[in-house]
């Protein structure tokens, strides 16, 4: 029985990572609210299913689904400006997701921080992995329990 249930609940953590990611969307130069003070709201959530990537990324993309949530600072004419969005691209090679609408003139990189280890993981620059790391020493944990009630 102890085994069907470890066996169950792996099976549960894989399957909550099949669907889709989602994150926070907005951009500072429209809403203060998504700032360096960035306010939790409702409003900024999307489900990154129902998101097309960026006209100027298409040609560079070999998959059009997101597959993480990404916040990047970028500065125009000494203006510092706030994105959070989805990420299309490889996690592990942020440089051609990270980059930036290239009709926005003047524009500098600053920083992009790419994250798909939670739901709305870009909420700000420290993007931790904390809730995996807890999810397998949770499932460890459970696994030797069952293992010394049997």
């Amino acid at each position: 029985m102890q085994r069907f249930v470890c066996i169950g609940l792996l099976l549960l953590s894989l399957t909550t990572n099949a669907w889709a990611i989602q994150c926070y969307s907005c951009e500072s130069i429209y809403n203060k609210n998504c700032g360096a003070d960035f306010d939790l709201d409702d409003d900024f959530k999307w489900d990154c299913s129902r998101v097309a990537p960026p006209r100027y990324l298409e040609s560079d993309l070999d998959v059009r689904n997101a597959t993480a949530c990404m916040k990047r600072e970028y500065k125009v004419k000494d203006l510092l400006r706030i994105e959070r969005s989805c990420f299309f691209g490889d996690v592990n090679d942020t440089v051609s997701g990270c980059q930036l609408d290239p009709t926005l003139e003047e524009a500098e990189p600053l920083s992009c921080h790419v994250c798909d280890n939670e739901d709305f993981c870009n909420h700000s620059n420290q993007l931790k992995a904390w809730p995996q790391y807890l999810a397998v020493v949770g499932f460890v944990l459970t696994a030797k329990l069952l293992y010394w009630l049997r």
